[in-house]
C-alpha cells in the first residue's frame, strides 16, 4: 500500500473542522436551552404572578335578609353580577370529643369547609395564633412544637388544637379530616393565606383558621392576632369594629404570595351573638351596621381583583344564632368571577338552583385551581344556573324553607302517633275488650297507612308552620277514615285501596320531578339536608311497604290468580323498583337494593318459595344483575347528573377500594348512630313486636291459617324488604320502620276482623 500523507492531512483537517463545528453548534445549543431555561422560569413567574386567586369572605351568623339590602350597593352590584345560593350548613353531630360550646356558631362549619365533609368543631376550633405571638402566655412557635411535634418552619398562623380536632373527627360519624382543603393546596404548590378573626373581648374566636389550614395546622401567610385588625367602637357589637384599612393593608402584603386568601370579617358574627341581649331595633341597627361594613369591604377587595380570572366568594359558615323567623337556618354564599355571572349557584348535591351545600364550598376552590378532589370530601363543585331577580328569588326561597323546616317537625310526631297506634291496637287484640272496641281498633290500624299518602298531599293545602300543619293533619286524617269507612265499609278494602293510592301518587310525582315529595312533611327539606332530590328514606321505605302488603291483599281475593297474578306482581315491581331507584327519578340506590330482592322474593313466595340456599341465592342474583344495570346507567350518565352511586361504581372500577371503604364506614356508623337517638327505631321495634305478637297470639286464639298465600308472600317480602333497607341505607332504621308498619297493619287487620266475626261471650 503507498503512503499518502497529504491524504491523512486532509482528514485530520477535516476533523478539525468537524470538531469545531461540532463545538460552534453545542455552544449555540447551550446558549439556547439557557435561554429557553430563563424564558421559562420568566414565563412561570408570570404565571404565578397573573395566575388564578380565590378570596373567600367570611361573613359569619348572616341570613340573606342581611345582605340582600339594596341600601348596600356593593353587595348589591356582587349579587347582580355573580352567582349565589342558600347553602345547607349542616355538619356533624357533635360527641363529647368535643369541648361544649355554650353558643355554638362558626366552629363546626369551618372545619366542615376545610375538611370537605360533614366535621365537628368546639371551643377548641377558635384556638389559633400568629407564629411570632404569645399563645396563653408562652410564645405560639413553642406550643404548636410541643403539642404536635412539628417544627413550624416559615408558616405565619398556626392552629394549637389541630390534634384534639382530628381525634375528635376520626370518632365522629363522617371521618371529616381537618385541613384537608390547606393540605391538598400545598400538595399542588399553592401556598394560602388567612387575615382577620371574629374575637370578641376576652375570648378569641380565629376558628376561619380551620378553613384554610393544612392537616399540620399551619398557614403559609396572615395574620390574625394583631391588634390593628379591630378598632373600639362603642356603637358596634361588643364594642368592636373590624379595621377595615388594616385588613386591606395585610391583603396587600399577601396578595402577590399566595393564590388561595380568606377573609374573616368578624362584625357580622359578633353582631349575630350581640343580637341576643338587645332589643329586635337595635339588634337590626348593629346587623345592619356590620352588613354596611362588610358591604365596604366587598367594595375595597373588588376594586383589587381581576374578575376575568379571580374568583371571589362571600358566604356564612353558621346560620343566624338568633332569627325572628323560625327554623331560619341557611346562610348565604354569593360567587363572582369566571363561570359564575348572574344566576343562581347549584351543585350535583342538590340539583336544585339556589341550593348548595357547605361542603360542596371546598370541592369549587379545588376546581377552580384544577386540582383533583380527595375521596374524603363529599361535596361537589358549584355551578351556574342562569337566572334573574338572584336576591328576590332567594329571600322567597329562605322564607318557603324556614316554613316548611317548621312544618317537619310534624313529621317526628307523626312517628310517634304510628308507634303509640301500634301498640294500642296490639294490646287491643290482647285483651277481652267488646267488639265495638275491636271494630274501631280496626279503622284506627289504618292510621300508620294513611298518613303518609296525607303529608304527602298536604303542601297543595296548607304551606304554613307547624300549628297549621298539625291541625290539618288531625282533620285530614278522620276525614279519610270517615270516607273510607262510607266508600268501602271493610278496613281491608279500604287498606288496599290506601296502598294503591299511595303508591300510584309517589309515582306520578316523581316522574313530575317530585315537587310533593320535596315540600312534603314527609319528604325532605333543605333545611334537614338529608336529600334534596329524588324520594326520601321515609317514602322509600313506605313505598316497598305500601307496594308489597296492597298487592297481597289484593291478589288474596281469588279473583286473580296464576299467570294473571304474576304478571301483574312483576309488572308493579318493575314500576316501584325503577321510581325508587332510576338517577332521574327516585335517585335512591339504597332503596333500589331494598325493593329489589324484596320483590324478587314476593314474586318467588306466590309460587311455593321457601328458604334454601338454592332460593337466596336466586334473589341474590336478580337483585345483582337489576341492580348492576341500574348503577351502570348512572356511571354513563357521567357529569353533573351522575348520583353518589356512580362516583362510588368509577371508584371499584378505577380499583379504588380504599375510597368505597370510606363511604361504607361513614354510612355504616351513621346509621348505628341514628338507631340509638332517632324516634324511628321505636316505630320500628314496635312494629316487629306487634307482628310477632299478632303472628302468635292469632295461631293460638284464632287457630288455622291465618293468612293467604299471596298474603304470606308479601308478609315475607316485607321483612326481607325491611332488612334489607336497614342493611343498605345510611338512615336504615327510618326506611325499615316506614316499611314494617305495613306489615303490621296487614296482620292487625287480618287478626281484628278474625276476632269481629267471633261470637261475643
Amino acid at each position: 500500500m503507498t503512503f499518502k500523507p497529504y491524504s491523512n492531512t486532509i482528514r485530520l483537517g477535516q476533523l478539525n473542522g468537524i470538531l469545531a463545528r461540532s463545538t460552534l453548534r453545542m455552544s449555540i445549543k447551550t446558549v439556547l436551552l439557557s435561554m429557553l431555561a430563563i424564558l421559562l422560569c420568566a414565563t412561570a413567574r408570570a404565571s404565578s404572578a397573573d395566575g388564578r386567586r380565590v378570596v373567600l369572605v367570611i361573613a359569619g351568623g348572616t341570613s340573606i335578609r342581611d345582605i340582600a339590602d339594596p341600601d348596600l350597593p356593593n353587595l348589591a352590584r356582587l349579587l347582580k353580577t355573580g352567582s349565589a345560593a342558600l347553602a345547607n350548613v349542616r355538619t356533624g353531630r357533635p360527641t363529647k370529643d368535643i369541648e361544649p360550646v355554650e353558643a355554638p356558631g362558626m366552629e363546626p362549619g369551618c372545619v366542615t369547609i376545610g375538611a370537605g365533609a360533614l366535621a365537628i368543631g368546639g371551643v377548641e376550633t377558635r384556638r389559633a395564633a400568629g407564629h411570632a405571638s404569645e399563645f396563653e402566655g408562652v410564645p405560639a412557635g413553642s406550643v404548636y412544637t410541643c403539642r404536635t411535634g412539628h417544627l413550624a418552619d416559615k408558616a405565619e398562623v398556626l392552629h394549637m388544637e389541630i390534634s384534639k380536632m382530628q381525634r375528635a373527627n376520626v370518632q365522629a360519624s363522617y371521618r371529616a379530616v381537618p385541613g384537608l382543603l390547606g393540605t391538598t393546596l400545598h400538595g399542588a404548590g399553592i401556598r394560602t393565606a388567612i387575615i382577620g378573626n371574629s374575637d370578641i373581648p376576652g375570648l378569641p374566636h380565629r376558628e376561619a383558621v380551620a378553613i384554610v389550614m393544612d392537616a399540620n395546622g399551619t398557614v403559609d401567610f396572615g395574620d390574625v392576632d394583631s391588634k390593628e385588625l379591630s378598632v373600639p367602637d362603642p356603637q358596634s357589637a361588643y364594642g368592636l369594629r373590624a379595621n377595615i384599612p388594616a385588613i386591606m393593608s395585610r391583603f396587600d402584603r399577601v396578595y402577590d404570595q399566595s393564590m388561595f386568601i380568606v377573609i374573616d370579617f368578624g362584625d357580622t358574627l359578633r353582631a349575630d351573638n350581640y343580637a341576643q341581649s338587645c332589643s329586635d331595633d337595635q339588634a337590626f341597627i348593629i346587623r345592619h351596621r356590620a352588613a354596611r361594613g362588610l358591604d365596604d369591604l366587598i367594595g375595597r377587595l373588588s376594586g383589587k381583583l381581576d374578575f376575568n380570572k379571580d374568583v371571589l366568594i362571600v358566604l356564612s359558615p353558621n346560620p343566624r344564632s338568633f332569627s325572628e323567623i323560625d327554623a331560619e337556618r341557611m346562610a348565604p354564599i354569593i360567587t363572582c368571577g369566571p363561570g359564575f355571572g348572574e344566576g343562581l349557584l347549584t351543585s350535583p348535591s342538590t340539583r336544585r338552583a339556589g341550593v348548595v351545600t357547605i361542603a360542596d364550598v371546598t370541592p369549587t376552590v379545588l376546581s377552580l385551581f384544577n386540582v383533583k378532589q380527595p375521596l374524603e370530601m363529599i361535596g361537589r363543585p358549584m355551578a351556574r344556573v342562569p337566572g334573574y331577580d338572584v336576591a328576590g328569588r332567594l329571600l322567597d326561597l329562605n322564607l318557603r324553607a324556614s316554613t316548611q323546616g317548621q312544618r317537619q317537625v310534624a313529621m317526628r310526631g307523626a312517628s310517634v302517633v304510628q308507634s303509640v297506634m301500634v301498640a294500642l291496637v296490639t294490646l287491643i287484640v290482647l285483651l277481652a275488650v267488646p267488639r265495638s272496641i275491636k271494630t274501631l281498633a280496626a279503622w284506627g290500624a289504618l292510621i300508620p297507612a294513611a298518613l303518609p299518602m296525607i303529608m304527602l298531599y298536604l303542601p297543595l293545602i296548607y304551606s304554613g308552620g307547624l300549628v297549621g300543619a298539625v291541625l290539618l293533619l288531625i282533620t285530614l286524617t278522620l276525614l279519610v277514615l270517615t270516607v273510607c269507612r262510607l266508600a268501602f265499609g271493610s278496613p281491608q278494602r279500604a287498606f288496599v285501596w290506601l296502598c294503591v293510592l299511595t303508591v300510584a301518587s309517589l309515582v306520578v310525582d316523581l316522574l313530575r320531578g317530585a315537587p310533593l315529595i320535596s315540600s312534603s312533611i314527609a319528604g325532605y327539606g333543605i333545611i334537614e339536608g338529608a336529600r334534596y332530590y329524588g324520594i326520601g328514606n321515609e317514602l322509600m321505605g313506605t313505598m316497598i311497604g305500601a307496594a308489597l302488603a296492597g298487592m297481597g291483599v289484593l291478589l288474596s281475593g281469588g279473583r286473580i290468580r296464576g299467570l294473571a297474578g304474576t304478571v301483574i306482581v312483576l309488572m308493579l315491581s318493575i314500576v316501584v323498583f325503577f321510581s325508587i331507584g332510576a338517577p332521574a327519578l327516585g335517585a335512591n340506590f339504597g332503596g333500589a337494593l331494598s325493593a329489589a330482592p324484596a320483590m324478587a322474593a314476593m314474586v318467588l313466595a306466590m309460587h311455593g318459595w321457601r328458604p334454601n340456599a338454592k332460593s337466596i341465592l336466586v334473589i341474590v342474583l336478580l337483585t345483582a344483575l337489576v341492580v348492576g344495570g341500574l348503577m351502570g346507567a348512572d356511571v354513563l350518565r357521567g357529569g353533573a347528573g351522575q348520583s353518589h352511586v356512580g362516583r362510588a361504581a368509577e371508584m371499584a372500577v378505577g380499583g379504588d377500594a380504599g375510597g368505597l371503604l370510606v363511604v361504607a364506614e361513614r354510612k355504616i356508623a351513621l346509621n348505628f348512630m341514628l338507631v340509638s337517638t332517632s324516634l324511628w327505631s321505636r316505630l320500628l321495634g314496635l312494629s316487629v313486636l306487634g307482628s310477632v305478637v299478632l303472628c302468635y297470639w292469632s295461631r293460638r286464639r284464632v287457630g288455622g291459617k291465618l293468612l293467604s298465600r299471596e298474603e304470606t308472600a308479601a308478609a315475607a317480602a316485607i321483612c326481607i324488604g325491611s332488612v334489607a333497607a336497614f342493611v343498605f341505607n345510611d338512615s336504615g332504621v327510618v326506611a325499615a320502620a316506614t316499611c314494617a308498619v305495613f306489615l303490621w297493619t296487614l296482620l292487625a287487620l287480618k287478626v281484628l276482623v278474625a276476632t269481629i266475626k267471633e261470637p261475643e261471650s
